[in-house]
């Protein structure tokens, strides 16, 4: 009993059917020549069907059944063609596939390395294979998501109520739920709308951090506030590659307004009394802030500043 490959635009799955109820009758010379023309051997027709016939695919020699109509009007794809095809893609971009989607001709259902079934379209699949792409799971990447909320104190609620690219909603575990950027997550820079003013009042603090070029292209420090300053400098700074930075000290603050008072007044001394200390923007391509950068030998002057702020905080 052959397969018969039904035309894509039927959506219908490969069958057995009996050989024995085609109808193999020598048709018109015109049908043979017009199967032939379209890269197609005249197979048969439908014996309760007279617009329905079968071609054999002189590629793979498998058998489709298509109307006489699209055979008269288009030049049918062999799906037998078309599934090898699929399934060689897949393969090349690390991916099994599972089967064409019923609903979309321009996509396929495949399965991951990490076992998860997915959507994608046919074009996006021979760009992952041609190394022009990368693969990415949606299934793992929301578990991730969930992973990195979780060691923020959150749990993730879902997409985002704004619909909002990027974003995702997160239920904190006052049981307050925001929209919250998956960037802002994973750094831990936001604060709960529900049980946190603002920064303003947030506990923060006052940090020294350390930047060597590579190449011997110099040493910098600067002074900043911020609730989590190794995260700043990780996530915000936006280094050039190959520049070593620490964070060599930091001071806490009650609120966020007092950290700020303090990181103002050491600027305005640094500025007053050792100008030549400031570091113009046109020198900071390197790092994404144009400001509060200072060579290094403000280093002592700094941390004499440091020492005087801890000592009054702690009085």
């Amino acid at each position: 009993m052959p397969t018969i490959y039904y035309s894509r635009r039927s959506r219908r799955a490969p069958a057995f059917v009996c050989e024995s109820i085609i109808n193999r009758r020598t048709p018109k010379a015109s049908w043979l020549r017009l199967a032939t023309r379209k890269g197609y051997r005249f197979y048969g027709r439908s014996p309760t069907n007279r617009t329905q016939v079968y071609l054999r695919c002189t590629s793979c020699s498998e058998i489709m059944s298509v109307h006489s109509h699209v055979l008269r009007t288009a030049y049918p794809e062999c799906t037998s063609c078309y599934l090898k095809a699929l399934a060689n893609e897949a393969a090349d971009a690390g991916l099994e596939l599972v089967k064409p989607c019923p609903d979309d001709s321009h996509r396929a259902i495949y399965r991951a390395p990490c076992g998860h079934e997915i959507s994608r379209q046919r074009g996006r699949i021979q760009k992952i294979a041609a190394g022009g792409a990368a693969f990415r799971c949606e299934i793992c990447l929301e578990e991730r998501y969930k992973q990195v909320a979780n060691a923020q104190g959150w749990a993730l609620a879902g997409a985002a109520s704004s619909g909002r690219p990027g974003y995702r909603s997160y239920r904190h575990d006052c049981g307050h739920k925001q929209d919250v950027s998956v960037g802002n997550m994973l750094t831990g820079r936001f604060s709960c709308n529900g049980c946190s003013s603002n920064w303003t009042a947030d506990p923060s603090f006052i940090y020294l951090d350390f930047f060597e070029l590579p190449h011997g292209g110099g040493q910098f420090v600067k002074i900043g506030m911020s609730r989590r300053p190794l995260s700043r400098l990780l996530h915000q700074f936006d280094l050039a590659e190959g520049v070593h930075a620490e964070v060599l000290a930091k001071v806490p603050m009650e609120t966020g307004v007092a950290a700020l008072r303090e990181e103002k007044r050491m600027h305005k001394f640094l500025r007053t009394h050792h100008p030549a200390w400031v570091v113009g923007s046109v020198e900071l391509d390197w790092i994404r802030v144009s400001s509060e950068i200072y060579r290094i030998e403000a280093l002592p002057t700094i941390r004499e500043l440091f020492a005087e702020l801890t000592a009054r905080m702690a009085t």
